[in-house]
């Protein structure tokens, strides 16, 4: 026998079920209650980029690993990412210097005949 229950249906169970207890057994299950929450570990909210995984099964997956979780990861990777954005800017201007230096020997002919013909 597949029967559904509606959720309005299952709280009003749950609550006919409630007013059915002793206020002794209702104390004893808060307390349960609190001792489960108390044991249970408190994690701080996080900003993430995935959603809940809904539509790709992997996503959380891949997201855990690329967001950092600590600082020390933190650091890391901005002193990762500083490294990469110097290594861009300095080899951006090694180019610009050597095309000004090319630039100057084309204008002032000082590059043999030989540059500008096709081998």
């Amino acid at each position: 026998m597949n029967t559904e229950l509606e959720p309005i249906k299952i709280k009003q169970l749950l609550d006919r079920s409630t007013r059915q207890m002793s206020g002794q057994v209702l104390l004893s299950l808060s307390r349960a209650r609190q001792k489960a929450l108390e044991r249970q570990s408190a994690h701080a909210p996080a900003f993430t980029l995935a959603s809940n995984g809904a539509g790709h099964p992997h996503v959380n997956d891949w997201m855990h690993w690329v967001l950092p979780h600590s600082v020390q990861q933190m650091i890391i990777a901005a002193l990762l990412a500083s490294v990469v954005v110097s290594g861009v800017s300095y080899w951006h201007h090694a180019e610009e210097q050597r095309i000004g230096e090319l630039d100057v020997a084309i204008l002032t002919d000082e590059l043999p005949i030989e540059v500008f013909v096709d081998h």
